[in-house]
Parts: C-alpha cells; sequence; structure tokens
C-alpha cells in the first residue's frame, strides 16, 4: 500500500516510474508465489535474498535487471522509513554483483566504411547518419535525435541535454557538417530508440562490420559466454562511447572529453571508455616519457 501511495504522489519521471512498478510488480508476483502479505518491518536481508533467487532462478532476468529491481524496491523501503514506517534495517546488506559490461566501440575507420556504405534503403540511411553524428559528437540517443537548426552555432553543436539538464558545446567535425548539409540542416526524426537499434544493427551488418567479439551475461543463474558478430552489439549508445574512445585515442585529454559526456571522475570515465591494452599501449607510446 506504502509503494502504491509513494508512486502515485512523487515527483518522478512517468519513465521512472514505470520502473519502479516494474520492480514492484516484480515483488507482488514473488509475494504471491510464496503466500506473503508482508508489512514494511517484515522485508529484512532474508525476503530480498529470497527475493533477488525468484528473479534470477524463476524471472530469469539478466544481473543488471536484477540489480535494477533490488535498488528500486530498496529505495521503497528506504522512503518508507522516512515516512514514519517501521522497517528492518537488515535489508540494506542485500547487495548483488553486476555484469561488467565488456564496451564495444566503433574505431574511426569502422565509422568511415558506415559512413561511405551505400547499400541502404531510406529508413536505414536516415539510422546510419544519426548514428555517425553520435559517433562524432558523444550525444545520447534522447539528445541527438531532437536536434534542430538553432542547436548548430558557427560550426558548433550546442544543446542541453536531457539527462543532466547540463549545455554542451561540441565542434562539428567535416562528416558532422556534410550530413548537416545533406539535410538542410533539418535532421530527419527516428522513431524510438528500440526502432533505432534494431535498425543499425542491420546497416552494421550490411556494412560488414561482422567481426567476432566476445559476449559474456550472466542470465537468471547461468552465465553466457560466447563470440558474436560485433554487428549484432551495437546500439545506440555505442555512437556515444565510440566516441569518447576515438576522441582519448586522438589525444584529447580526458577531462576535456568529460565535458561532453558528462562524467564526473576521470576513473568513471576510463571504465566508460572501450580501451583495449594494446590501445592504451599505443597511446603511452606517443607520451615523450617513452621517446
Amino acid at each position: 500500500e506504502f509503494a502504491l501511495a509513494y508512486l502515485s504522489k512523487c515527483r518522478k519521471t512517468e519513465k521512472a516510474k514505470k520502473c519502479y512498478r516494474d520492480a514492484f510488480r516484480h515483488f507482488s508476483i514473488f509475494c504471491k508465489m510464496n503466500d506473503l502479505s508482508p508489512m514494511t518491518y517484515e522485508i529484512g536481508m532474508e525476503m530480498l535474498e529470497d527475493f533477488v533467487y525468484y528473479l534470477r532462478a524463476t524471472a530469469r532476468l539478466m544481473s543488471s535487471t536484477v540489480f535494477n529491481h533490488l535498488v528500486r524496491l530498496k529505495t521503497l523501503i528506504k522512503m518508507a522509513s522516512f515516512s514514519g514506517y517501521d522497517i528492518d534495517y537488515t535489508y540494506t546488506g542485500v547487495n548483488i554483483k553486476v555484469d561488467e559490461h565488456d564496451v564495444v566501440t566503433l574505431d574511426r575507420d569502422e565509422i568511415i566504411q558506415l559512413y561511405v556504405y551505400e547499400g541502404l534503403t531510406r529508413s536505414e540511411e536516415v539510422v546510419r547518419d544519426l548514428f555517425i553524428i553520435a559517433c562524432m559528437t558523444g550525444l545520447r540517443f534522447s539528445d541527438f535525435s531532437r536536434l534542430k537548426e538553432e542547436n548548430f552555432i558557427d560550426n558548433m553543436i550546442q544543446i542541453k541535454t536531457q539527462k543532466t539538464g547540463t549545455l554542451v558545446i561540441i565542434p562539428q567535425s567535416k562528416y558532422v557538417r556534410c550530413l548537416l548539409r545533406k539535410y538542410n540542416y533539418q535532421l530527419p526524426k527516428c522513431p524510438c530508440i528500440q526502432y533505432f537499434n534494431k535498425v543499425i544493427k542491420t546497416v552494421c551488418r550490411k556494412a560488414g562490420i561482422n567481426q567476432p567479439v566476445p559476449y559474456e551475461r550472466t542470465i537468471g543463474l547461468e552465465r553466457v559466454s560466447k563470440m558474436v558478430p560485433k554487428w549484432e552489439r551495437i546500439g545506440s549508445h555505442s555512437g556515444r562511447r565510440s566516441a569518447a574512445t576515438n576522441m582519448f585515442l586522438a589525444g584529447i585529454p580526458a577531462l576535456r572529453i568529460m565535458k561532453i559526456t558528462g562524467h564526473k571522475t576521470e576513473e568513471a570515465f576510463m571504465h566508460y571508455i572501450g580501451l583495449s591494452k594494446e590501445e592504451n599501449a599505443a597511446v603511452l607510446a606517443g607520451n615523450m616519457f617513452f621517446h
């Protein structure tokens, strides 16, 4: 009852509320399966550990989804405590590890390979062009998909990011300028991120972005480890990560790139980019220390 009342009146976005309701829906199914109707003070470590096991063994969710559901349920319990409800503080001791996502990025040669490829339908070409802009700017889908003519000022892109509300100013590369001229500075719209992610995989497959890359995930109680064609791993966020990685490899200082990506610490930024040991060695080799 508290969870439903809290979600009806809190000031979270509808998208965030939907995520909380999804987590709570799973918790409700778990309770029904185990004939539970818990009060707030009964949801402690033991019950949450059982809930995590349900998410893994019965719902067979990926570890990142299990982690997100657990975090949201724990947040609801914390909000209940702030509202004066009695709670069992042992719930805070339940934590799980999330798979470290191996970053799949495109290097500059692969981006140019996509840029010049001509065997696409009109709708595929639109998605390809928007993806190239992401690869050259580091913008998220929520930002590059709403670029308008007023965002293009003096060979720069200026936009207040939707996620953080921060103003970012990014130079336009020659590829971005060409694409803007192609559409007369009126970039076409993409229906939704799900459509974009589906089509960009097809585009990358057609363009020959198909070298094998590792895929490792924990799904349910199983650890899945296999090699898949690179195009299968490409999505809208690959553009943003590719931009950050390629800027770093080009010698742009991390702190300057972070002005675009919005990372608060250099440690978080270095974890974000897809830099192999070989690429890291190549960057170091260009440093005066090794001359």
